[in-house]
């Protein structure tokens, strides 16, 4: 079997390293996103995968709390990759990792309530992973759809993704707004949902990657 692909009639997508084969032989060969390819507007980006850290990706968030106040904050540990495509037949991979026991909100008190049992439970589910294998160009923006995993519960969002051109170079931006009830995040159980602490904040959560290109 070809080590770059499937067979011609085998009708299966290329597994994972008959991507990589395929995208090593498409930067050598010089193919990757040609003018007349499907990926000709992503060009700009190269096809080398971009790798995600803490030095070139800022992760922030925010989320109303008493119905006017806006509590904001960040994630400082941030680990993945964006793999591009080379050729007609491939496509757009991204993962991101985020530690959830890297929230900073500039409250250390606040931070360990959300690093606890009751919103992000860091001790046990230390990891918030975003898995995308599609992406759409639309007219207003492109969609990067995935698996979006906190505290163990898995759903599906999308991401709303833009290439800015700043004063220090290119970034490419990605929003989503999610439901925290959804992933049982700030959610007490029996009597604690009587606790006003949990009613006063929004269940609207916004989050805004930026990764320096």
């Amino acid at each position: 079997m070809d080590p770059a692909g499937p067979m011609p009639d085998s009708g299966r997508p290329a597994t994972g390293a008959a991507r990589a084969g395929r995208r090593r032989a498409g930067a050598r060969d010089g193919l990757a996103a040609g003018p007349d390819s499907c990926w000709a507007w992503l060009a700009e980006l190269g096809t080398s995968p971009i790798r995600l850290t803490p030095d070139n990706v800022t992760v922030s968030m925010s989320v109303r709390w008493l119905g006017g106040m806006t509590v904001r904050g960040r994630f400082v540990d941030v680990r993945g990759a964006i793999h591009l495509p080379v050729d007609a037949d491939d496509t757009v991979a991204v993962t991101v990792e985020i530690q959830a026991d890297s929230v900073r909100t500039g409250i250390a008190l606040r931070d360990r309530h959300l690093r606890g049992p009751l919103f992000l439970d860091a001790a046990h589910h230390p990891a918030i992973m975003f898995r995308g294998s599609d992406v759409m160009r639309l007219p207003t923006h492109i969609a990067v759809p995935g698996s979006l995993t906190i505290r163990g519960i898995t759903r599906t969002e999308e991401l709303r993704c833009s290439i800015a051109q700043t004063t220090t170079g290119r970034e490419l931006l990605a929003d989503l707004t999610l439901s925290r009830r959804a992933y049982d995040v700030g959610v007490p159980h029996g009597l604690r949902r009587l606790d006003p602490l949990f009613v006063v904040i929004g269940d609207e959560v916004r989050i805004s990657i930026r990764v320096a290109l």
